[in-house]
């Protein structure tokens, strides 16, 4: 979103002679457009993060990164298209430094260790609060890995 697209309260109270601090873009891939949309008001609401592209299937993912130059991918799991491990893996061979967060409704243990051997970063479960994904999204743009508070417990390392 441009400064100009930008509600009123986004922009209300800066002035001109502060800089504005440089913001991350970050692309989702989620297949419910409920859920893009809210991670996209989420995101955009926040001063260092803008969402650059949207994608629904695994296919626009790929296609999203392709053109969206984003600075981390917010992927799901499961897509009509094709498994979301596969996502992550075909993200983590074409660039290595594109790190990538699962935003998942699967919260066990064991999907959570397939994430990160197949090269995330960070696993949130869609269980926990927008500050925790917010939380998140900034750990593993700053090359921390993170997984969520309920997913810690039962699982030895990520």
């Amino acid at each position: 979103m441009d400064e100009s697209e930008k509600p009123a309260w986004a922009t209300r109270g800066e002035s001109s002679s502060r800089a504005t601090p440089p913001q991350r873009r970050i692309l989702i891939v989620d297949s419910q457009p409920l859920v893009r949309r809210g991670l996209i008001a989420l995101i955009d609401h926040e001063p260092d993060l803008t969402v650059c592209a949207a994608a629904a299937t695994r296919r626009a993912g790929l296609e999203a990164i392709a053109s969206s130059q984003a600075d981390l991918v917010v992927t799901e799991l499961s897509f009509e298209d094709g498994d979301g491990l596969d996502l992550v893996e075909n993200i983590r061979s074409s660039d290595e430094d594109l790190p990538v967060l699962v935003f998942s409704m699967h919260d066990a243990p064991r999907h959570t260790r397939r994430a990160f051997r197949a090269g995330a970063l960070g696993y949130v479960s869609k269980q926990e609060t927008g500050e925790t994904l917010l939380v998140a999204i900034r750990c593993v743009l700053g090359g921390e890995k993170y997984v969520s508070p309920k997913l810690r417990v039962g699982l030895d390392h990520p």
